[in-house]
């Protein structure tokens, strides 16, 4: 939720306390932290080749680093499915991220991105939390929004709010809120983070607003759930010399605070102040009002039809909360990407591996399996039949399943074989499988096993690792920034990106039978499009010495098994994808059934990790 321009009302009128924050316990809105350090990282980070985890990774272990040394205890909310009542918000919402991601895909790179124009990479939610787990910082995903159980927990902490959620200001805090953009961490001085401290009472005592009134006052103003149009009425009563957005809002709190309120409980004074906000502008009363004020005043939890294991799977940052969305909505609504929108989006690559997240949640086992057509398909679907329906027991009786079966899961969906994966360190083996499988649908030409190269050399680069040629060569080239900015390439490295995803997710809903990667340290978009060239390639090559030299010829030999005989791309299987995207940026599966007897595509089947169709 959000009340637009009520921020710039309140620093105009310095409506907030200077303080030093040190020594204290600190609720944080997850989400709103690690949007806020991605955008405003300095150096920026990327957005437009798929980001920089590396780089983001450095701005939160700061940023943690810097609450330590201030004796700051962070506690983590963040949110995890979204809230149906503002599905239309979200639904705008999106489509105002793909104009951004549109201007951002189109703007050459010497040229500078529109100030606010910001769309988060894909995988940041993902590494924030490996971040927050590796530091051992406490955090709890919610089943819905945070905000709630962000207000609980601080009251019951007796610890101030930092966020960027202007619902803050709305909430009834007893410590009070901290905006990100006055929290000033970079500028900490003796064990002290400057910042601004913003109470609820000192607001209302300036416009003479009884607090109860408050979340009144957001449900007309205009928030994720409702908004008073009043062609003007209370910007025309304000006295204030602000902008028009300033003017309505400060008539608003000036009609409120006149409203007789004698006598009145805080229910009775909240019907009454919309009641007359109402018919001060000519407009009838309605469900949507009161339903914006209860979300402030009685804040409530949400329910789930996720069974407990899986809900506290969720809480502890073991599940995405993509599994909320598909059990209880029907529906997934994965990040905008920054890509070129006159092609296909870059999610149809993974979408063999969102079906199978996808039909494993809604227990649609029937569209998993390919159509009777022989006695060997026959045998073939009942096998994966009884795979599925033992993942599907784990899912209703809670039990897990052995390790190699889930494992066999996975490599069904991803169409892999993980015993290749011996000469492999664990925290590669999900990435290779993924890589795989991005590989053998990647339709690139010739470009292809460059771009593959890359992105294994991306793979071996470890900054933390003992300084050598390879890493000086790595961090030189990642310093150059992006100079031959090519559109196929890019389409290559984000389908990546995306079928990454949404295999870590599958991964996780199938209890992790492959290690969890570091995703902080796999992808490096800047640098891995300066090394998506063959000179840059056969260059940094060249610098590879003892084991990661090894690591490096264990990957291709894994990954592209025929490089060097001849065409690989002639050996690859197309997957074809059936995804639909509707308007509103949500994704709906399809089941497209093959023709029998139609043609058939002769591949050589991988001997390797791919196992074909």
């Amino acid at each position: 939720m959000e009340v637009s321009t009520l921020k710039k009302m309140i620093d105009d009128l310095c409506l907030y306390e200077e303080v030093n924050i040190e020594k204290t316990g600190l609720i944080i809105d997850g989400a709103a932290l690690y949007y806020s350090l991605y955008y405003t990282s300095d150096p920026k980070l990327d957005q437009r080749c798929g980001g920089d985890y590396p780089g983001f990774k450095d701005e939160v272990c700061n940023f943690f680093k810097t609450l330590q040394d201030c004796e700051v205890t962070p506690y983590i909310f963040l949110d995890g499915g979204s809230d149906p009542d503002k599905h239309k918000t979200l639904v705008y919402r999106r489509k105002d991220t793909e104009e951004k991601a549109k201007t951002i895909a189109t703007t050459k790179p010497e040229d500078v991105v529109p100030k606010g124009c910001n769309v988060l990479p894909p995988l940041v939610k993902d590494v924030f939390i490996e971040i927050l787990k590796e530091k051992g910082i406490e955090f709890k995903q919610c089943l819905g929004e945070a905000d709630p159980e962000v207000v609980s927990d601080a009251n019951q902490k007796q610890c101030p709010v930092l966020s960027i959620d202007k619902d803050f200001y709305i909430f009834d805090l007893c410590k009070g809120f901290l905006h990100l953009d006055n929290f000033e961490w970079k500028r900490k001085k003796d064990g002290k983070i400057p910042a601004k401290l913003y109470t609820r009472s000192k607001f209302c005592k300036h416009f003479k607003l009884d607090p109860a009134l408050m979340p009144v006052f957001a449900s007309i103003a205009g928030n994720d759930y409702s908004i008073l149009k009043d062609n003007g009425n209370f910007a025309n009563e304000s006295s204030s010399s602000g902008e028009y957005s300033i003017k309505r809002l400060d008539g608003i709190l000036r009609f409120l605070s006149k409203v007789n309120l004698h006598g009145l409980n805080d229910s009775q004074k909240r019907e009454r102040a919309l009641s007359q906000a109402l018919n001060h502008v000519g407009k009838k009363e309605n469900q949507t009002f009161k339903l914006s004020i209860q979300k402030y005043v009685q804040p409530e939890k949400p329910s789930s039809k996720l069974p407990s294991w899986v809900r506290k799977k969720v809480e502890i940052g073991k599940l995405t909360t993509s599994v909320i969305s598909v059990v209880d909505q029907k529906s997934m609504m994965p990040p905008v990407l920054v890509e070129d929108f006159s092609q296909r989006s870059s999610y149809t690559a993974a979408y063999p591996i969102r079906q199978y997240f996808y039909k494993l949640l809604t227990k649609d086992v029937q569209a998993l399996l390919p159509d009777l057509s022989s006695d060997e398909q026959k045998n073939l679907q009942l096998e994966r039949l009884h795979k599925v329906l033992i993942i599907l027991s784990v899912w209703y009786l809670s039990v897990q399943a052995p390790e190699g079966l889930r494992r066999r899961v996975f490599e069904e969906a991803l169409q892999v074989q993980t015993s290749a994966l011996e000469n492999i360190p664990d925290q590669l083996k999900l990435p290779v499988c993924v890589t795989v499988f991005w590989f053998n649908n990647l339709k690139l030409g010739q470009k292809a096993e460059t771009v593959l190269h890359a992105l294994l050399l991306g793979f071996v680069c470890d900054p933390n690792s003992p300084e050598d040629e390879f890493e000086r060569k790595m961090k030189t080239l990642k310093d150059e920034g992006v100079n031959n900015w090519q559109p196929h390439v890019a389409k290559a490295f984000i389908q990546w990106l995306c079928c990454m995803r949404q295999s870590l997710h599958l991964n996780q809903l199938l209890c992790s039978p492959l290690p969890e990667p570091q995703c902080a340290r796999l992808y490096c978009g800047p640098l891995l499009h300066r090394l998506a060239d063959e000179d840059k390639i056969e260059e940094v090559q060249k610098t590879l010495r003892g084991e990661k030299k090894e690591l490096y010829e264990n990957l291709k030999t894994v990954c592209n098994p025929y490089s060097g005989e001849g065409s690989s791309q002639s050996s690859r299987v197309e997957v074809s994808s059936t995804d639909m995207e509707s308007s509103n940026g949500e994704w709906e599966t399809k089941k497209r059934k093959k023709k029998r007897g139609g043609r058939r595509t002769n591949c050589r089947k991988r001997r390797f990790l791919y196992k074909g169709n």
